[in-house]
């Protein structure tokens, strides 16, 4: 009976709770599937071509799907979700992924692709993203891009009317 009054005593300095608070947080550490994305405002790509001597910028739009997973949930908790008061979900991520197409798209465009080239270079545009990302993404908030698939890339009108100005012009050239 001492040790229930010692216990009900020791309550009532801590506000009638227990001395330790003990909470769980689960995380989904599996891959994060069908997140969608698309370009609001066109992307600076810079079309090379060596062989015909074609270096130009064009504006792309892109869209498509990419997936991500929590690699590092101590990480992610303490600078992302820790201490939120109700769920974190991923729609308060999700647009953080755009922030890296450009430097990505710079990086392919290092590889002489045309616009129409990129949707055939997924592999390489995941790297390129997760070397953009990785200060931002997996060394601050535990995040790490795994597939990434693009949908469209598309170019106005007049940018694909030049690069095609610029092809036939470098045909009608004496090699």
């Amino acid at each position: 009976i001492a040790k229930t009054f010692q216990t009900i005593g020791k309550r009532f300095t801590y506000g009638g709770d227990t001395a330790k608070d003990q909470r769980v947080y689960y995380f989904n550490t599996k891959e994060i599937m069908d997140n969608k994305f698309g370009t609001p405002n066109p992307i600076p790509f810079r079309v090379v071509d060596s062989k015909i001597g074609l270096d130009i910028d064009v504006a792309v739009r892109c869209s498509g799907l990419y997936s991500y997973k929590i690699d590092d949930p101590m990480l992610f908790y303490a600078n992302v979700c820790g201490n939120v008061e109700q769920d974190y979900t991923r729609e308060e991520i999700d647009n953080q992924l755009i922030s890296a197409l450009q430097p990505a798209f710079a990086q392919l465009s290092d590889l002489e692709l045309r616009p129409n080239q990129i949707v055939a270079h997924n592999t390489e545009l995941e790297t390129a993203m997760n070397a953009a990302l990785s200060a931002k993404w997996s060394e601050l908030r535990g995040l790490k891009v795994v597939t990434i698939a693009l949908g469209s890339v598309t170019l106005p009108e007049e940018d694909a009317e030049l690069i095609k100005q610029a092809q036939r012009a470098a045909i009608m050239r004496d090699p």
